[in-house]
Formats: structure tokens, C-alpha cells, sequence
């Protein structure tokens, strides 16, 4: 069920993506691409690279394992702005696909394109690092459960804060909010959430338009969603 929980590292506004990769802005056959993990940083190359070009690209390209929910959100709010379309041939996970795919006027994958989905700030659970399980598991068993409640309680305190934002972001762009938590829902949870084969979920074009994402081309149909080079795999919700 781990898989189903949001980890305390996207609750903190720390990137969910592994140390060391870099943050690729540039500017290919016309179209702006991210690669890499979304971040102030990487924003504000890409804010700068569309404001200096005379002819301004209308396409995004993006692939994304996800990044802090405050660049997610800030992200989304400026292509939804300037009604950009979002481009996804490989992947665009957690804060990507939360944020930035749901915010586009119009986007375009490949038949094979991941739009994975494993929580969000609405999310009811949330998880903790190795990094502060392990400090947990240093203190004297005595004191344990006093120092959970405490750090539960002022996690708490600043997630529904951050919730707030969220939640003015999905409005602006009238997208269900529930598209980043559907997936925690128990009747999934019990079919998927104990195989640790499914890194979190995704939605049929249809399933996408029930929620309020519209206006997604697919490259050479039918979508079968599918990490390259890889077993794992994300499971598709049916939207009722």
C-alpha cells in the first residue's frame, strides 16, 4: 500500500526526484522543453526562454518525474495563463501530471506516454521518508509515540495550508481536484495497493474528460500507458 501514500517529501515542498539530476530548459523545432525535475529554479529558465523569443512557442514538451507542489502550481498557472499546450512523449509523473499536464488548454502523447498520479496535497495519509523514519527509530521506544504526534500534528498544520493553494489552483483551471487523490480511494487500495509493481495511476481519455481534462490528441491510438525500459507500470482508474 506504500505506493498509495504520499511521502512526506512532497508534503515539505522537497523534490520527489533523485539528487544529482539536472534541470534541461531549452528550446527544440519550435517547441519549449522541460526535462528533468520541476523547480523554481527551472521555471524561471523557462519564464526567461519564452519572454526573450520574438515568435512565442505555443507547445511545452515535458518529461517529468515530478518535483515541489509550489513550482507544480506555479508551472501550471503560467501555461494555463498563456493557454499552452503540453506535450508528453515519455512520461510526466506526481507534480507534472497533478499540476502541469492538467493545466494546458490542449495536450498531445504518444501512444505509449505515462500520466501517473500517486497523491496529492488533498490526499488523507500521508508517509514518512527514510531519512525521518529512521530518526524516529533512533529515539528510546518510550518517546516514539510522543514525537509522532507532535510532527504529525505540525505537518498537518502546514499541509492544510499548502491544501488552500491547491485548491484555488484546481479551481482556476476547473479541474476535479479528486484526480490526485482517486487513486488512495479503499475499493483501488485493496485491488493494487499491495503490489509494488504500480508506482500510482492514470486515467483513459474519457476517464480524463469526466474529471475536466480535455482536449488530449493521441499520438498513432490506442493509449496503452508504459515506462520504457521498466516493470513497473501505473494502473488505469475508471471514472463513474
Amino acid at each position: 500500500m506504500k505506493n498509495f501514500l504520499i511521502f512526506l517529501v512532497f508534503a515539505l515542498n522537497v523534490s520527489v526526484v533523485q539528487a544529482g539530476k539536472t534541470t534541461q530548459i531549452y528550446l527544440d523545432n519550435g517547441e519549449l522543453n522541460y526535462v528533468g525535475e520541476i523547480s523554481q529554479a527551472g521555471n524561471i529558465e523557462l519564464f526567461e526562454l519564452f519572454e526573450s523569443l520574438d515568435k512565442k512557442p505555443a507547445i511545452l514538451s515535458i518529461r517529468s518525474k515530478g518535483g515541489n507542489t509550489d513550482s507544480g502550481i506555479a508551472l501550471g498557472t503560467w501555461i494555463h495563463a498563456r493557454g499552452l499546450t503540453v506535450k508528453v512523449m515519455e512520461y510526466c509523473f506526481s507534480s507534472c501530471a497533478n499540476y502541469v499536464f492538467t493545466a494546458a488548454s490542449h495536450k498531445i502523447v504518444s501512444n505509449f506516454a505515462v500520466i501517473g498520479y500517486h497523491g496529492g496535497l488533498g490526499s488523507s495519509h500521508f508517509g514518512l521518508d527514510a531519512e525521518q523514519e529512521a530518526r524516529f527509530a533512533a529515539m528510546p521506544v518510550a518517546e516514539q509515540a510522543a514525537a509522532r504526534t507532535i510532527f504529525d500534528d505540525s505537518i498537518r498544520q502546514m499541509v492544510e495550508l499548502k491544501r488552500q493553494e491547491e485548491r484555488k489552483f484546481f479551481a482556476l483551471i476547473k479541474v476535479n481536484q479528486e484526480i490526485t487523490t482517486l487513486g488512495q480511494a479503499p475499493q483501488y487500495v485493496q485491488r493494487y495497493g499491495s503490489d509494488d509493481r504500480f508506482l500510482g495511476w492514470t486515467f483513459s481519455v474519457d476517464g480524463f474528460a469526466k474529471l475536466g481534462v480535455s482536449n488530449i490528441r493521441v499520438i498513432y491510438p490506442p493509449w496503452r500507458a508504459k515506462f520504457i525500459n521498466s516493470d513497473f507500470s501505473v494502473f488505469v482508474i475508471d471514472v463513474i
